[in-house]
């Protein structure tokens, strides 16, 4: 059996994307959060609890990754393209 390159490249880029998702998810919230938001939240001891929060990640962390994950299962399941020639 022939292994495609470029879907196996791209099925890993995917993990990759769902396994560093909820670091960039909280890095861009944390930046896109005003400063009297910032202050808001953190004012209380340990900062304000995450509603829904499995695992130390919300629901948008995990259904990110779950996307990133379910498209990579689909990329290394794609059929392969045949090259068809032309008939002269």
């Amino acid at each position: 059996m022939r292994v495609d390159n470029s879907r196996t490249i791209t099925a890993s880029a995917l993990v990759v994307a769902a396994a560093a998702w909820p670091s960039a998810l909280c890095a861009v919230t944390d930046a896109m959060t005003t400063p009297l938001a910032h202050a808001l939240l953190s004012s209380r001891c340990g900062g304000a609890p995450q509603t829904l929060e499995f695992l130390g990640h919300c629901p948008a962390c995990w259904s990110g990754a779950s996307a990133f994950l379910i498209a990579a299962a689909f990329a290394a399941g794609a059929p392969t393209r045949r090259r068809v020639r032309a008939a002269a």
